[in-house]
């Protein structure tokens, strides 16, 4: 019986509480100058309103590209600009295209500022999975599509069109193409981009076009709505850095011939400085996958006295091409043995492919295993190899990665290492099958290893792009 009660009381305070909402309709009054508290658009949590580059651009425009830095509010005023187009009649049959299909449904669906939070309980719809869309109460629908396969906007005829984070779409140019012909029903069809910046060509080419209206800021814009630790912590952190540019502050970073690293600076990232010290673990770190190439750095991890930040040291590296894997171990344990640390390693980790067979021979890690032993052998944790390639960029872009002069092929790798081009054009993806790649996986894993999950150096701005892992 108390269990029964427990049930009643919950549901009787649910109904309380959707019937306050549906009273106070102010809640949902996103496009209001101001708030029953007084406080300037934006400013009040009880009662969210849009700042004024989150209202829908003055003029007669065909796209309206809001670009932002991460947190800025861009689901908010996509989900409510949307919605807003549904009860005033605007819109009849929309389009929803994200990264992939479950970015739809977890972020401009489901998400804390998604389509079903922003909508008042009389005009909230209802999204139908099973059938990739979502309904209104008025009969208006929207259909719910992917950057990954553009084949599947034929046929739609549609007057609205929401684009989240276009910029990290797989097939971009041809997905949004091929939407922009289903954009023609209705009396006004228009088409909103909500996304963090990147120097894609579909990208600049929209922005470019007369019916195209931009409006842009940063993170710091919508600060009165982000935990004091996010700002603190992960913004803070990403203050003054390349990425930060890109991911807080929402500049289009040019890239110059695919080159990757190209704030390195051997002026400034190599030193003598980078030596080995007896008072840090020894950490060696070794990218021995099936690739022919096989590549290792000796590296310690550092307190950085006046920050809170640890300083990265790399000390030495190897590199090997089509030798086996018991070769390639003895080699690194001898190397070890030439270098100041007199052959102390404190910790191996190898990479996760390194379980698997290769044409050089058996499994990696048990000829590993046999030649450094159990207890410090290991393999650095599986992540999208985009954020382990941003952890080096944030160490690089802080002055918190030095390399020792002796370490010729990783200063080669930083200068070489490069994008693939792909349909004319440089995309944010690492090209294969060079030593620049092995020697840089190797350093990414060793330093995601040495600082996982729960560090403040994690990064999580490319947590939606379609990475591979190891």
């Amino acid at each position: 019986m108390n269990a029964l009660a427990t049930r009643i009381a919950r549901a009787k305070a649910r109904l309380g509480a959707a019937r306050l909402e549906a009273r106070d309709e102010s809640i949902w009054d996103w496009y209001a100058d101001g708030c029953p508290c007084g406080l300037p658009a934006g400013e009040c949590r009880a009662h969210p309103r849009a700042r004024s580059s989150q209202r829908p651009p003055p003029g007669d425009w065909r796209v309206w590209a809001y670009i932002a830095g991460r947190g800025a509010g861009k689901t908010r005023a996509g989900a409510s600009w949307m919605h807003h187009r549904v009860t005033g009649g605007a819109m009849r049959f929309g389009c929803l295209i994200a990264p992939t299909l479950a970015d739809v449904r977890d972020v401009m669906i489901e998400g804390p500022s998604g389509l079903l939070a922003v909508a008042s309980p009389s005009t909230r719809p209802r999204f139908e999975p099973s059938k990739r869309r979502v309904l209104w109460p008025n009969g208006a629908r929207a259909v719910c599509l992917s950057g990954e396969e553009p084949e599947r906007a034929r046929g739609f005829n549609v007057d609205t069109l929401w684009a989240d984070e276009l910029a990290c779409w797989q097939r971009a140019e041809s997905t949004w193409d091929l939407a922009m012909f289903a954009l023609r029903a209705g009396a006004n069809p228009r088409a909103l981009i909500t996304t963090t910046p990147r120097r894609l060509d579909v990208l600049k080419r929209i922005l470019a076009q007369p019916a195209t209206v931009q409006t842009s800021e940063s993170t710091y814009a919508n600060q009165a709505h982000l935990p004091g630790e996010y700002l603190a912590q992960i913004v803070g952190l990403y203050e003054n850095t390349r990425l930060g540019r890109q991911e807080i502050h929402a500049e289009f970073l040019e890239t110059t011939e695919g080159v990757w690293f190209g704030r390195f600076d051997p002026v400034r990232h190599v030193s003598e400085q980078a030596e080995y010290h007896p008072g840090y673990a020894v950490r060696c770190a070794i990218d021995a996958g099936t690739s022919r190439h096989t590549a290792a750095v000796f590296f310690q991890v550092r307190s950085n006295p006046g920050s809170d930040r640890p300083r990265v040291t790399v000390f030495a590296d190897y590199h090997a091409l089509d030798v086996v894997s018991q070769k390639n171990a003895i080699a690194i344990k001898a190397l070890a043995e030439r270098l100041p640390c007199q052959g102390r390693i404190d910790l191996v980790r190898l990479d996760p492919a390194a379980s698997a067979r290769s044409s050089l021979g058996p499994a990696a890690y048990s000829e590993y295993e046999r030649v450094f032993g159990p207890r410090i052998l290991g393999r650095w944790p599986q992540h999208l190899v985009l954020d382990g390639l941003d952890a080096v960029e944030l160490l690089l872009d802080s002055g918190n990665l030095l390399i020792h002069p002796r370490c010729i092929r990783l200063r080669e790798g930083f200068q070489n290492y490069r994008r693939q081009r792909r349909g004319g054009q440089w995309i944010d993806y690492p090209a294969d099958g060079h030593p620049e790649e092995d020697m840089l996986d190797a350093l990414r894993g060793g330093i995601r290893d040495a600082l996982p999950d729960g560090n403040t150096l994690t990064p999580h701005f490319h947590q939606v792009r379609a990475s591979r892992l190891l």
